[in-house]
């Protein structure tokens, strides 16, 4: 386990040195870029994803559909989950230690005294990674953001695609809903087509308002195309002409919504042709870890009776709660004799009080995990002031460890690990790896 975390531990000492402080700003990214040879610009054709909601997932349908339909791909992604690694797929494989480690010592090299983020670093060594490799397309998800994103950089991608914009990461896209929608927008370019899922009016309307300064044609969901669920699959309304797919394997409705917004922005390429099997098998295959992920095997479920479950969700907005509300309102009438147990830690700069309040109804208990050496989490006192206010039944646990090892006793029932990305990774550690 030591040498899967060596390269992430390099990579975190090398960076303790970088400014810690994200700084919303294109200048220094270019910079490096520029002295590496501009990499970014030597790229197959880019399909640029932002938003708020349904980024990741959306990516696995694309690139599950595309290599159904024989096509190589370069993909971009974060946060990782356990290994730096996650974050870069280079021809269709996970990219190596060696291909990071080359890359890293070539950007320290290249940067010596320059000032860099760690997120800035990455996307420069990832973008030079992918430079040196073959693909088709280079599929590429914004850390934040979007207008000022270090991944912003290329000035003509293929398409854009924006999913559903809510409340996040205020603290750097503003307290507005309309200061965070012009963010997001940023990554609409001249010309450039953008495929959009359905969003809040007001969202809308300024991705209309940017779309319309860059000549750029938006394509809504809800306005432009549209979708709509059935008992065996889902029909995609297009040009007055409707498909039937089939359901995707990922769990929940929002994933429906994902899966549709994924093949309507293929179907923009005009130059991409994909057969409806190509589309069907993508859809069952495309798999995002860590989002409403089932867990089959390993020690945490070995731990509980046969019949229970343990779901994995980074879920850590308002949306995000809405969609597992809705997911276990259809999910539990199967098995409605089973408890709801989450298991959830919590960063500050999360709207806890109205996530808890909106999963409150379906919640039986929830266990609250200490992450005391962490000073960006809600200590437990504070999330069971929360939770005591919302008439939650709750209880809290030292560590991620100890909440693993207490779910044992509640027998045979749902548990929901939630509410961090950062908490999912490590009860992934623990789960394939029995680190306690």
């Amino acid at each position: 386990m030591k040498e899967k975390h060596a390269l992430l531990e390099k990579f975190n000492l090398i960076s303790d040195n970088f400014p810690h402080v994200i700084d919303l700003s294109l200048d220094r990214i270019l910079n490096l870029l520029s002295k590496m040879g501009n990499p970014h610009l030597n790229l197959p054709p880019i399909i640029h994803v932002a938003g708020t909601n349904g980024k990741g997932s959306t990516i696995q349908f694309i690139a599950s559909i595309l290599k159904a339909a024989g096509k190589i791909l370069h993909i971009y992604t974060s946060p990782h989950l356990v290994t730096i690694n996650e974050r870069l797929i280079v021809s269709n494989n996970q990219v190596t230690d060696e291909q990071l480690s080359n890359a890293l010592a070539f950007c320290l090299k290249i940067k010596q005294s320059d000032s860099i983020t760690q997120f800035e670093l990455l996307t420069c060594m990832s973008f030079y990674i992918m430079a040196k490799n073959t693909a088709d397309f280079a599929i590429i998800e914004t850390g934040l953001g979007g207008r000022l994103d270090a991944t912003n950089v290329h000035p003509e991608p293929i398409l854009t695609i924006i999913t559903p914009i809510s409340y996040d990461h205020e603290q750097f896209l503003g307290n507005s809903i309309k200061n965070i929608a012009k963010e997001k927008a940023g990554i609409i370019k001249e010309g450039v087509k953008c495929v959009s899922s359905n969003q809040m009016r007001i969202v809308e309307k300024n991705l209309e308002a940017v779309a319309n300064k860059k000549n750029s044609k938006l394509l809504v969901c809800g306005r432009d195309w549209n979708y709509k669920k059935f008992n065996n699959g889902f029909k995609l309304y297009e040009n007055k002409k409707d498909s039937l797919y089939s359901l995707p394997f990922m769990e929940g409705d929002h994933q429906i919504e994902n899966a549709a917004l994924a093949i309507f922005s293929l179907k923009q390429i005009n130059s991409l042709k994909i057969s409806k099997i190509n589309i069907n098998n993508g859809l069952l295959e495309a798999r995002w870890h860590g989002r409403l992920e089932k867990l089959n095997k390993g020690y945490i479920k070995n731990l509980l009776p046969k019949d229970s479950e343990v779901w994995l969700d980074g879920g850590h907005n308002v949306a995000a709660a809405i969609a597992i509300k809705n997911w276990l309102k259809i999910n539990n009438k199967k098995n409605s004799k089973k408890k709801i147990i989450f298991i959830c830690a919590f960063l500050k700069t999360k709207s806890v009080k109205k996530i808890l309040k909106i999963l409150s109804s379906q919640i039986d208990k929830v266990i609250f995990v200490e992450m005391s050496e962490f000073d960006n989490f809600y200590s437990v006192k504070k999330l069971t002031e929360i939770a005591n206010a919302l008439n939650i039944d709750n209880t809290n646990r030292s560590s991620i460890s100890d909440a693993i090892r207490s779910i044992e006793f509640f027998g045979s029932n749902k548990v929901i690990i939630f509410g961090s990305l950062y908490l999912i990774g490590e009860v992934k550690k623990i789960n394939d790896y029995a680190i306690c």
